[in-house]
């Protein structure tokens, strides 16, 4: 007998999908049967990730979604249940991020790193649990993709280590809040992981991504090289399947024992890295 997908038959939205690990998580999720709805703000790149799924036998489509507008998330909510008839799993994986010291730094790069980061889950939550009907089945499943920076102060970081601060202490409070309607809400934690987001820090610093990882990889622990998206990925279907049916409110650290090490930030000073925007 056939051994059924992990994810068979269930529908998922995955955020930031467009590229890096939501692109890893969407198309790790359609092998194992799941319908994906790819929600991102760059729409060549998203629908290339939704086709590609497609074209490859999966149950994909793309939804241009900014994930700080509310109207968005409620369109986005309604247009899969339109399409899909409903919803099982959420995974809130989008964000940005920048390199600069607090007192260097504006209001308004804050405000536009916590809109992105913390109020984008805060958002997907709000709108997702509301039609997630896990009280005849195994629960609903609400995934948010914090950070290993989160863990200990890195110089350079505060608006993204703070606003992924937040998604952790959200996370625990959803989790109690949505234990009566059967959804469980849980939290990814990776650590350096090779995706383009790094693309504008090795242009600006003239290195390969080759040498990048290099200099990363050896304050990593195991295997001395970054994550890749994939590895992050999988963390993330365990915690979307029935597998990890009892779980919630958990934090999983997937970095490959970084923050074993980390004595010093991977960045020692914000000059290393200032002023470089992460997408």
């Amino acid at each position: 007998m056939e051994q059924t997908k992990r994810l068979e038959e269930k529908v998922c939205i995955v955020t930031g999908a467009a590229s890096g690990i939501g692109e890893a998580t969407a198309r790790l999720f359609a092998k194992e049967g799941a319908h994906v709805v790819i929600a991102d703000n760059q729409e060549d790149k998203g629908i290339k990730v939704a086709d590609g799924i497609t074209d490859e036998g999966g149950v994909s489509s793309f939804f241009n979604l900014d994930v700080t507008d509310e109207a968005g998330w409620a369109n986005l909510v309604a247009y899969t249940l339109k399409t899909y008839s409903r919803l099982d799993v959420l995974v809130n994986n989008a964000g940005i991020g920048f390199m600069k010291s607090i007192t260097d730094m504006s209001l308004s790069e804050l405000r536009m790193v916590m809109s992105t980061n913390l109020e984008s889950v805060f958002l997907g939550i709000k709108h997702a649990a509301p039609v997630m009907d896990g009280k005849d089945t195994k629960g609903g499943v609400i995934i948010n993709v914090s950070s290993s920076l989160t863990l200990k102060p890195s110089p350079g970081n505060a608006a993204y280590s703070v606003s992924k601060s937040g998604i952790n202490m959200l996370t625990k409070i959803a989790a109690i809040e949505l234990a009566e309607k059967n959804i469980r809400v849980n939290t990814v934690f990776p650590g350096p992981t090779l995706t383009p987001i790094w693309d504008p820090l090795t242009n600006q610093m003239q290195m390969t991504h080759e040498a990048f990882e290099k200099a990363v990889g050896d304050k990593i622990t195991l295997f001395g090289r970054m994550g890749r998206a994939i590895d992050i990925a999988h963390t993330i279907l365990y915690l979307a399947s029935d597998e990890a049916s009892f779980m919630t409110g958990a934090e999983l650290l997937v970095d490959g024992g970084e923050v074993l090490q980390r004595d010093q930030p991977i960045f020692d000073t914000v000059s290393d890295a200032a002023d470089i925007v992460f997408k």
